[in-house]
């Protein structure tokens, strides 16, 4: 709620001055971006999808909406209490940037390779994680067209106990070696 409420907090300020062509596009991106955002805490995963373009780009692959729905349910699935909330966005065109911080409790298996793979059929810890993601967008009529991000999957994977803390030096030297 709250960024919906930044969202138009930003777009009213923006409004009360003559805007540039790009300008408005930007607001108009980051209010789509707004609505994206409020149908993933609500659990609307079709919403989500349907914001998205048919020939998308997620994360350097081609993905459809129907895709990117799958994704979705399996990240609310392996984290029920999954959130993600906005600390800073800027838009300009049609690129829209946002770091956020993201958090979940591990209780589900994860199906599909979201956040690199590592989750994918991993017995839930019940651990909690905390990390900050940078998001980049690109909309294109209306829709999402490309986006890319940036997670800390090392220190989720680290606050999951996926992953040992510490490797040892007889490990360290034998992946130098491969």
């Amino acid at each position: 709620m709250r960024l919906l409420a930044t969202a138009l907090l930003f777009l009213t300020a923006v409004s009360a001055h003559a805007q540039a062509p790009e300008t408005a596009e930007a607001n108009r991106n980051v209010e789509l971006l707004a609505k994206y955002y409020e149908h993933g805490k609500r659990g609307e995963h079709d919403q989500q999808a349907s914001l998205w373009a048919k020939d998308a780009v997620n994360n350097g692959r081609p993905m459809k909406p129907e895709a990117i729905r799958t994704i979705l349910e399996d990240i609310y699935r392996t984290f029920p209490d999954y959130q993600s909330t906005v600390l800073e966005m800027r838009a300009l065109g049609d690129t829209v940037v946002a770091l956020s911080r993201i958090s979940g409790t591990h209780r589900g298996v994860a199906r599909t390779a979201f956040n690199g793979g590592l989750l994918q059929g991993a017995k839930p810890t019940g651990k909690r994680f905390e990390v900050l993601v940078t998001h980049w967008w690109r909309f294109r009529d209306g829709k999402i067209a490309w986006h890319q991000a940036t997670r800390d999957d090392l220190g989720m994977y680290l606050q999951l106990g996926l992953i040992p803390e510490k490797i040892s030096a007889d490990k360290l030297a034998a992946a130098a070696t491969e």
